[in-house]
């Protein structure tokens, strides 16, 4: 599979210039999100170590065609969580230059900030994992649990149950597959191809649209090792 993972909700690419906050009461800064970050800074991993903070990352990183710029009730009323709960989180990500202050805006007398992811997917390279192995497990473990949570709401609302789906929108029911068995290498090869083909397809830009359905796909492959012999 990929020397890399592609987080895009979630090549290298870089976030120039990102720091400064737009004025109050601006429209959105017009600074250009990069097409994709490269997670090769720690704490970056650590801010992406929590579930919660991966949430707000999956409502700002929504549509990579055109980065919402939310407040922090607009994120929090997108996730069902208390507002409160939310900030910490917040800049906990702002901290880590994953999202930016894009605008503000005074909210009966009270400045408001808005903010907007930096990158449009993330880039996170395999040798750097390895190198940071806890905290990449974490990390991981955050995306994985984000898209759980999100399959099972999808799973048991019964607007995307076959019952209801007509069949033009097949598409909208959940499916998962798991699957452990053996097979020869040769045959072990010809699925890792194959996977390969589907993430490439998934990565293809150029059959993104704007007003299309969201979907999320999460796609894994690992080979196990055999026993050492008694």
């Amino acid at each position: 599979m990929n020397d890399c993972i592609i987080v895009s909700v979630w090549q290298d690419g870089t976030v120039e210039d990102l720091q400064q906050p737009a004025g109050v009461g601006s429209d959105v800064d017009p600074v250009t999100p990069a097409r994709t970050k490269a997670v090769d800074d720690v704490d970056i991993l650590r801010a992406m170590a929590d579930p919660t903070r991966m949430a707000i990352l999956s409502v700002l990183m929504d549509r990579p065609d055109d980065l919402p710029v939310m407040s922090v009730k607009e994120i929090a009323a997108r996730l069902g969580e208390p507002q409160t709960k939310l900030y910490r989180h917040v800049k906990h990500l702002e901290a880590a230059g994953l999202i930016r202050v894009a605008a503000t805006r005074l909210v009966s007398g009270i400045l408001e900030q808005r903010y907007q992811a930096c990158q449009r997917e993330l880039h996170l390279d395999r040798s750097f994992m390895r190198a940071h192995a806890d905290e990449s497990e974490e990390a991981l473990s955050a995306l994985f649990d984000n898209f759980q949570a999100g399959f099972f709401a999808a799973f048991k609302d019964e607007r995307f149950s076959p019952e209801q789906v007509q069949e033009a929108e097949r598409y909208r029911i959940p499916a998962l597959c798991y699957s452990e068995t053996r097979v020869s290498p040769a045959r072990a090869a010809e699925i890792n191809k194959r996977m390969q083909e589907f993430t490439d397809l998934l990565g293809d830009k150029t059959t993104e649209d704007p007003d299309g359905v969201p979907i999320y796909v999460l796609v894994g492959y690992f080979t196990g090792t055999e026993p050492e012999p008694s």
